[in-house]
């Protein structure tokens, strides 16, 4: 009896420090963290994009390739792709998966180093969005702590929407539809379930295994979130099966501009950079001309054709 009433004042104890360390570190870093409200006012980088007057793309222009989307234009097998390979919890814990640290604490002990981190999908939007890429225990906790702010204003489906739209994805692709233009050159709703799990592996390292930089360290990961997915129930065996055997069919493609007017949209460039700045490249400036896309492709025609006239009638050739 005596034992077990030490080991409950020592719980006790260790349950107050902890409580206390946390409150003299939320003290201490409160002042730097963001207020609430701006957590709504996130500005996503989007470039500009300028279309004919029925509505088709002539031109994107801006450094960062992105395509915002709502969550409910995400395909559920895309959401559980991300879900199996970054966060499996997302929608049970509160912003802090203190399970997956514990785990992840325990398999780094494991392995004498750092194989696994304990990072949720709440904490990697507040790392990006709010954070330096600095490693120290400040910038941890401060992760923390804006995750659980995160938590407390948003919804779920509007923390994962954030981080599907901000989240880098390597080759100048912000976000998963941009991701699925330069990739496959398709809309997010036309992905196969090998698709959804590569775009899902490639946050782990942009830069190193996305399909275009490394096919065959892509191919890997994209297994590893596959068997994730079949682990989780979110596929069965023959779907597990049929994307894992399916080849890497990916190139660079642009966006997929559906009309022929460059000089048109530089026109609108210029014009824009002088109203509003630098911000027209990044703030989502969508311009509609007064270009018909129908006449345009017709005057596009009849002018190359008449030039290659006039030069078969001078013999230039």
């Amino acid at each position: 009896l005596f034992f077990l009433s030490r080991v409950g004042v020592a719980l006790t104890g260790a349950i107050a420090l902890f409580i206390f360390a946390n409150v003299c570190a939320y003290v201490y870093l409160r002042p730097a963290l963001p207020d609430v409200e701006t957590l709504r006012d996130v500005q996503l980088q989007v470039p500009l994009r300028i279309y004919t007057r029925d509505g088709r793309l002539i031109a994107s222009i801006g450094e960062q390739r992105r395509i915002p989307v709502r969550y409910d234009e995400i395909p559920v097998q895309l959401v559980h792709a991300f879900l199996a390979a970054e966060d499996d919890r997302f929608f049970q814990h509160h912003g802090v998966d203190w399970q997956g640290i514990l785990r992840a604490a325990l398999a780094n002990a494991r392995a004498g180093g750092v194989r696994q981190g304990g990072s949720t999908i709440t904490m990697q939007v507040a790392r990006d969005v709010f954070l330096t890429p600095r490693r120290d225990m400040k910038r941890k906790f401060s992760e923390i702590y804006i995750s659980l702010l995160m938590e407390a204003e948003f919804s779920k489906e509007e923390i994962f929407s954030l981080y599907a739209n901000k989240t880098f994805l390597g080759q100048r692709a912000y976000g998963v539809a941009a991701a699925a233009e330069v990739y496959f050159g398709k809309p997010l709703a036309q992905l196969s379930i090998a698709e959804m799990a590569m775009l899902a592996g490639i946050p782990k390292a942009p830069s190193q295994v996305n399909p275009i930089a490394n096919p065959d360290a892509a191919r890997i990961r994209r297994s590893y979130v596959l068997n994730r997915m079949l682990d989780l129930g979110f596929i069965s065996r023959p779907e597990h099966d049929a994307a894992d055997a399916s080849p890497i069919e990916s190139r660079l493609h642009g966006p997929s501009v559906e009309a022929d007017a460059p000089y048109v949209a530089e026109m609108v460039r210029n014009d824009m950079a002088s109203k509003y700045g630098d911000d027209v490249y990044t703030a989502g400036y969508k311009v509609f001309t007064t270009i018909d896309s129908r006449l345009e492709t017709a005057a596009t025609i009849a002018l190359r054709t008449g030039l290659l006239e006039y030069d078969r009638r001078h013999g230039y050739r």
